[in-house]
């Protein structure tokens, strides 16, 4: 973050508030009034009508139409498939933990459940007509209602605490979770069961309500610690088996019970040399063979062998031949990842479980392997080289599925050169073969630009008639790399996709559109939003019918529907008000995409983490973790759009192994216009206010920066062209940076070191050196870190004064180096919290101000806006939470006593000046505080602002229920009285109360959720009562925010036509009036 150490403050700004509408009527006994007279007054009453200001509140039947709401699921890592090829779904689970259903035909959501943060699935299938889910390693087992996902029932598997750090270090490694439906009664109760392992502890349980027939902790059965990874049930003698390794040597390990009662009827570890067996059970698979056969396959912890284990035969006490080892194929390498391939629901699952096929990606490449029948060696059956970058495997092996055909398995294999990505379907035999049944067309639309390769794929067969003839058709559901999801089809063409990258945005900003009549506009397709005569005639109609309590629900219902899919806010180009504005995501992977902010809709997209880097190396090794405004410096237009984006990567070449990627997109397009790679990791970005452009519609857009390394000992200019090397060396001296280090409890500020001009080119440096200027460690009596905040860049204030009622004013204190931060005891016992709040000078470390707030607890949120900071806090006392607001005061005593109307006249006459106040001399301070309850539990805190700063701020609070309310500053006054004075009323402040309210109206949400909130982003439009807002996490929420009301403009569908056909009419009405009273007249003087 950028702090100067100097600001500059006008001394009086003329401002011209909205003036209030006033409805006058006039009376009179008989008024004669003549065609022209008619005619002005009629004038003048239709232009009072039009500024009368529409009232804050909305109407019934606006709802819907400026907001949007947009779920998504994350990224998928399992899937199945359920019902009839008309209603078929797709049930999904994703690494946000989300859980949801899927219209299979057209990629809609039909329902969706979010899990509590930490709560992943480990397994997902289908059993019994049930969704059945795994989650937690194995803590929960949870049953879904496939039709509207409900939750039939849950249970937690285990629930002993741990008693102390190390006994639950010592649960944390036992990471062995499975899940096999067994298809069979196997209790005698009538319904079909299913076995789990979780913990080292295996249960049979029945799909009815999940209730345990018997519980055996099998892990503590043996005399040293092993880690089970899998269960698996013997055919031949219906006997129960689950295997692993010691924690020790990673000796082999299997336990033998009675499906009846889960008594173990034998036990045995391998003997001799058998160490090095890999402990991770992702790796580990049992085969199952008719005859009685049981092998147990995996790879050794070093990546270089497989190991096959004859289980039968350790369980008979042949400990010291049971074990052999293989080495893996030089064309696959070191195996760092392997998993079995399991089904997605019963009989596949089963039958894969008990094949013993696993995919091995090693350093070199990536197989499909099968344990053999015979002695459980693997055998590997297809081979794929790995994808771009070395880190993934080319082919997206996909779960096991049943079919007309057999059980078999899919793998989508992705040709990054040619783009496309070819589906191969294999099935898995009984006799242990894999055969290959069917190779469809390539699909389009997997280059590394838009996708990138295949990471997942499940396969859905179902039944077609074909020449009178009933034959087996396939369609993957694959996951690409930027967690799109999609479904292709079988004639080479993708049938939907699902945008799910934007829930994995961290970034989101707003950008401009292109402007109407320009190239980028021409490319928009726009003929879809803009609506037919009737269209508007039929939307007209029904908002009368609306506003009158006319319409039926129907009605309302169509009403919506046009206002949503029609109109000029869905345009593709920017408007003169600035609501028609595009939303830019980007996710750690590379995937930026484009929204519109009308309806939500992809303008474009562009996957950066495909492909290769500047230098020729795979983009996948990057994590982009950040997006600014950016101007290129041979961009002197006004209409241009772009953003610089930024991600980091492990490289072995780059100083302190780590290098950093700059991307410039043009945000009109989504196209890459410059790609540059860094030799360090970049920390910190400091735009170069000398570098700014010279419109002041662009100035908060940078076109030259310092970037810090991680190293924190040199900023480097980017980019480094003669133009930013002399804005650099011009701005070196008013530049500074500091960081916040929770581990350390301690702030530290930073400045650059002073660099010479070179003599002999006169260029200036293109990097300087970094130096601490000043440390601020907090001291354990105070507490340890537990909020901060501090105040954007370009921060736009309309005025530096308050006008008390008594016409004296208050003078702003605006530094934009005042930083926030708050702190609390760790783990402080009962009465003895507490929370300090620090506004600390971020150019200096001088601490402005701290204040102790006693019976208080962290977490605390906070925002800086202006002069004042409210942040967000837990009562213990009180057992409630409780906001506070501190605002300050430049306190100076040349300012004092000063009159609004002394500072007024001395702007007429031409005696403002300009002052200029240093961080380095700061003035003394006045603080205002007050604390108030507030009901709603805060997550993240912002604030408002608008074009001009002449609209009022609101606090925006996401809330622990994933929603957000907005606070009007007003209401978080530190001076609001508790008996209001004249002078009170007269500012208008509110009388004091406790708790600050929170109307209905107060939820921007309204009735969304927001699931796993991570973001609330705020830009002004053009027009100065309106602010436009995005709340994002694993959904996306749109809106339109009036601080102060909407006093400045008309509703969006106003008709200018039936305004210009009623002002005729009236004329038209005015002259007629002029005949009949003119002939009135003469009537009545000719009696």
């Amino acid at each position: 973050r950028r702090v100067q150490a100097e600001y500059t403050r006008l001394i009086w700004r003329a401002s011209a508030a909205p003036a209030s509408s006033e409805t006058m009527t006039a009376r009179s006994a008989s008024i004669r009034m003549g065609a022209r007279t008619s005619l002005v007054w009629c004038l003048l009453a239709m232009l009072a009508l039009a500024g009368v200001a529409p009232a804050y509140s909305m109407h019934e039947d606006q709802a819907g139409s400026y907001d949007w709401h947009k779920s998504f699921l994350g990224e998928a890592t399992q899937a199945a498939f359920a019902g009839s090829k008309q209603n078929m779904r797709a049930f999904v689970s994703t690494e946000q933990g989300a859980i949801g259903a899927i219209e299979f035909n057209t990629g809609n959501l039909v329902w969706r459940y979010v899990l509590e943060d930490g709560d992943v699935v480990d397994r997902l299938l289908i059993a019994g007509r049930q969704l059945l889910t795994v989650s937690s390693r194995g803590k929960y087992l949870r049953s879904w209602s496939m039709r509207d996902g409900s939750l039939l029932w849950e249970l937690v598997t285990y629930t002993a605490a741990a008693p102390s750090a190390d006994a639950k270090a010592e649960r944390d490694k036992d990471r062995g979770v499975d899940v096999l439906p067994l298809g069979v009664d196997v209790d005698g109760d009538g319904d079909e069961d299913l076995l789990t392992l979780s913990r080292g502890d295996v249960a049979l349980r029945s799909l009815v309500e999940g209730v345990a027939a018997w519980s055996a902790e099998a892990a503590a059965a043996f005399d040293e610690t092993v880690r089970l990874h899998r269960v698996a049930r013997n055919p031949a003698t219906g006997k129960l088996i689950a295997f692993g390794v010691t924690e020790d040597d990673g000796a082999p390990a299997a336990i033998e019970m009675d499906p009846k009662t889960g008594e173990v009827t034998r036990k045995a570890v391998a003997g001799g040399n058998n160490v090095g067996l890999s402990d991770c059970p992702r790796g580990t698979t049992l085969a199952v063979g008719a005859d009685g056969n049981v092998f147990a396959s995996g790879v050794t912890a070093d990546g270089a062998k497989t190991y096959a284990v004859d289980v039968a035969k350790l369980l008979s006490g042949k400990t010291r031949g049971a074990v052999s080892f293989a080495p893996v194929p030089e064309g696959i390498g070191a195996v760092g990842r392997a998993r079995p391939v399991r089904g997605a629901d019963a009989p596949s699952d089963v039958f894969a479980a008990g094949s013993g096929a696993c995919v091995l990606v090693g350093a070199a490449g990536c197989a499909l392997a099968r344990a053999s029948t015979s002695d459980g060696t693997l055998e590997y059956v297809r081979t794929w080289p790995l994808a771009p970058g070395g880190r993934e495997c080319s082919a997206a092996v996909s779960s096991a599925f049943s079919s007309a055909e057999g059980v078999g398995v899919g793998a989508v294999t992705t040709d990054a050169d040619a783009g496309v990505a070819v589906v191969e379907i294999l099935t898995l035999d009984p006799d242990g073969a894999v055969k290959a049944v069917r190779v469809g067309k390539p699909v389009e639309g997997f280059a590394p630009s838009e996708r990138g390769v295949a990471a997942r794929a499940w396969i859905n067969a179902y039944s077609v008639k074909r020449d009178g003839a009933d034959v087996v058709a396939y369609r993957p559901l694959v996951v690409s790399a930027d967690a799109r999801l999609s479904l292709l089809g079988e004639g080479g063409k993708t049938l939907w996709s699902r945008e799910e990258s934007l829930a994995l945005a961290d970034e989101v900003m707003f950008a401009r559109l292109p402007p109407p009549k320009t190239a980028a506009a021409g490319k928009a397709d726009d003929l879809r939003v803009r609506p037919s005569f009737q269209e508007s005639l039929r939307t007209q109609v029904l908002a009368v019918k609306a506003r009158i309590k006319r319409a039926t629900a129907d009605e309302m219902a169509e009403l919506t529907g046009l206002r949503r899919g029609r109109g000029a806010k869905l345009l593709p180009t920017r408007d003169a008000n600035g609501f028609r504005r595009q939303i830019v995501a980007l996710s750690p992977a590379g995937a930026l995409t484009s929204l519109h902010n009308g309806d939500g809709r992809v303008l474009w997209r562009n996957f950066l983490g495909g492909g290769v880097d500047a230098q020729g190396k795979p983009a996948s090794a990057y994590t982009y973790a950040a997006v600014y405004r950016w101007r290129p410096s041979r961009d002197e237009s006004r209409d241009g759009e772009h953003a610089l984006v930024m991600g980091t990567a492990s490289d072995a070449d780059a100083s302190w192994g780590t290098k950093t990627r700059a991307v410039v997109v043009d945000l009109y397009t989504g196209e890459i216009e410059s790609d540059v790679v860094l030799p360090f990791k970049a920390a910190h970005v400091l735009p170069l206010p000398g570098a700014a452009h010279e419109h002041a519609e662009h100035a908060h857009e940078a076109s030259a920066a310092l970037l810090v390394d991680a190293t924190g000992s040199t900023a480097h200019v980017f980019p480094a062209t003669p133009d930013a090397r002399d804005a650099a060396h011009a701005d070196r001296a008013r530049i500074s940076y500091y960081t916040v280090d929770q581990e350390r409890n301690e702030l530290r500020g930073y400045g650059l070191l002073p660099a010479s001009v070179d003599k002999a080119t006169g260029e200036a440096p293109a990097s300087y050196r970094t130096t601490q200027t000043w440390s601020q460690r907090f001291p354990p009596e105070v507490g340890q870190i537990v909020g901060y905040a501090a105040k954007p860049a370009n921060e736009i204030v309309h005025s530096w004064t308050r006008v008390l009622g008594d016409r004296s004013t208050l003078f702003k204190y605006l530094s934009p180096n005042v930083v926030f931060v708050a702190t609390a005891p760790k783990d402080a016992p009962a009465g003895q919290s507490a929370v300090s709040a620090h506004l600390i000078d971020a150019a200096t470390g001088r601490v402005l101000y701290r204040v102790r707030h006693a019976d208080a607890q962290g977490p605390v949120h906070a925002v800086v806006c202006e002069n004042w900071v409210a942040y967000h806090y837990f009562n213990t006392k009180a057992g409630r939470y409780a906001m506070s607001v501190l605002e300050m005061f430049d306190d100076a005593e040349h300012w004092k006593g000063a009159a609004v109307g002394e500072l007024m006249w001395s702007s007429l006459v031409g005696d403002n000046e300009t002052e200029t106040v240093s961080s380095l001399a700061p003035p003394p301070l006045r603080i205002m505080g007050q604390s108030y309850y507030v009901r709603p539990a805060a997550t993240m805190m912002a604030t408002t602002y608008s074009a001009q700063g002449v609209t009022g701020h609101q606090v925006l609070m996401g809330t622990a229920t994933d929603q957000v309310v907005a606070l009007d500053k007003r209401w978080l006054d530190p001076r609001r009285p508790t008996k209001p004075t004249k002078d009170d009323k007269e500012e208008g402040l509110i009388p004091y109360t406790e708790v600050l309210p929170v109307f209905p109206q107060s939820w921007v949400t309204t009735r969304h959720q927001v699931a796993k909130l991570q973001g609330i982003v705020t830009s002004p439009a053009s027009l100065e009562s309106t602010v436009l807002f995005v709340a994002h996490g694993l959904d996306f929420f749109f809106t339109r925010l009036h601080p102060s009301r909407s006093y400045d403009m008309l509703d969006e569908e106003f008709s200018y036509l039936l305004l210009v056909v009623t002002m005729v009419a009236l004329a038209a009405g005015a002259f007629v009036t002029q005949g009949l009273a003119y002939k009135k007249d003469m009537e009545k003087r000719w009696r």
